[in-house]
């Protein structure tokens, strides 16, 4: 298979792996490009074979939870000042920061992988008018009952449909790792999108510290969901190949490390432990997690280009 960096098909194996989130059966490797550094998941399943790893009753982007946690309600109430902070928002930001939102006020965005429609949802409400799409017709379908009618279903590729130069925001969040052809992506959405609008695609952080760490247990592995792991750098020059102007570099960080020590105590104790649920002991890294966004050493970051 030929690197979608650099074209080369030189590839040295890090270490296997498998589904840690539902424990569906299947031994994978997590693989790195010798020529340019660019990580994927091998083999990379298509199809019936890949569905069965996104549970659509168990996936957490197709669930709309009837009591959002601190996390949730805290972000709803920072989108929702978003373009009229208030004291408390600027002092919330402060430490915490919505990740990969719009840098413009208002305007028509596309969300591939909108899931249930959480984030469009929010958006809409402050004046946004939302599109999305996503591969799950039931996570389409609780969007459109919360209001998103723009809403439907199709991966990456039914951007084809809509006119070149329409949007003023695509959003890719926690996606670009799960799509076979990312360049391609990129392209299209290059396309549609106006002169001047933006991209911002947020994904796991394949150079963060605590991957180096916990290799095969990183909870932001996700094997075989993600098809590639990034870094800025490589996902820069994606960007870049692509034709667009890269701007800059976030990081958004939370629950990376308690998500790996959960994996790694599964192991050892060969049962099941629930620490990623536990808003305390998230919170307990949550400074550590902090420190190391400031210090570029993140395990999630977001990129942004502009056409």
């Amino acid at each position: 298979m030929r690197c979608i960096i650099c074209g080369k098909s030189t590839w040295k194996r890090l270490y296997e792996s498998h589904d840690r989130l539902y424990n569906v059966k299947g031994a994978f490797y997590t693989v790195q490009c010798r020529a340019c550094g660019l990580i994927r998941t091998e083999p990379q399943l298509k199809g019936a074979e890949l569905n069965k790893y996104y549970p659509s009753t168990r996936y957490y982007s197709y669930i709309t939870s009837s009591k959002p946690g601190i996390f949730g309600r805290l972000r709803s109430y920072l989108i929702s000042h978003l373009n009229k902070p208030t004291l408390v928002s600027r002092l919330v930001e402060i430490v915490i920061r919505v990740p990969a939102m719009p840098s413009v006020a208002s305007g028509k965005i596309l969300d591939i992988g909108c899931g249930s429609g959480d984030t469009l949802a929010l958006l809409q409400s402050v004046g946004w008018e939302c599109y999305g799409l996503d591969i799950d017709r039931d996570a389409i379908h609780i969007a459109h009952e919360r209001g998103i009618t723009n809403a439907s279903f199709g991966s990456y590729e039914a951007m084809e449909k809509y006119p070149d130069n329409f949007f003023d925001v695509i959003r890719l969040y926690h996606v670009i790792e799960h799509l076979p052809d990312p360049p391609d992506c990129l392209r299209i959405a290059r396309r549609k999108l106006k002169t001047g609008g933006e991209i911002i695609i947020g994904t796991p952080n394949i150079g963060s510290l605590i991957a180096s760490i916990a290799k095969q247990y990183w909870y932001n592995l996700d094997c075989p969901r993600h098809l590639y792991l990034f870094t800025p750098k490589t996902l820069g020059r994606l960007i870049r190949d692509a034709g667009y102007t890269r701007q800059y570099v976030t990081f958004c960080s939370a629950g990376g490390w308690i998500g790996s020590i959960q994996y790694k105590l599964e192991q050892g104790l060969s049962k099941d432990i629930d620490l990623i649920n536990r808003p305390l002991l998230v919170m307990l890294f949550y400074p550590l997690e902090w420190l190391l966004d400031k210090m570029g050493l993140g395990d999630v970051f977001v990129i942004r280009g502009q056409k």
